[in-house]
């Protein structure tokens, strides 16, 4: 395979869209680990409402990722249709089923609910 000008900073690019919103995700645990137990009521939505910014944010990043790159990209495909098709194809499998189970896992409105009410009781 013949080297393309630029992948090392589609690289950098890459974990920089999937390392910010990891640190923001462990910022935010180590937050809501250490707050007061009077705060902790709260801990639930403060989960939650930091898991939400941190999928808009991966969603921005990789998007702009895209834009920002899309020569590099251009760049690869031309190169190597099949395994780019390829490498793009699982990479979006996995970001659709990653987001896909921590929505399930935190975001559904049926776990807030339950854990409104049980609050309430």
């Amino acid at each position: 395979m013949m080297a393309i000008e630029g992948v090392s900073g589609l690289a950098g690019d890459i974990a920089v869209s999937f390392g910010l919103p990891i640190l923001f995700i462990c910022l935010a645990s180590a937050n809501i680990a250490i707050s007061s137990r009077r705060k902790r009521n709260y801990a639930g939505l403060k989960l939650r409402l930091s898991l939400i910014f941190s999928i808009g944010l991966f969603v921005y990043l990789i998007t702009s990722l895209m834009f920002q790159d899309r020569l590099v990209l251009a760049s690869i495909w031309q190169g190597s249709p099949l395994l780019y098709s390829f490498v793009f194809s699982l990479s979006g499998l996995l970001v659709f089923s990653g987001i896909t189970t921590l929505a399930y896992w935190k975001l559904r409105p049926q776990l807030w609910r339950r854990n409104d009410n049980e609050l309430e009781k």
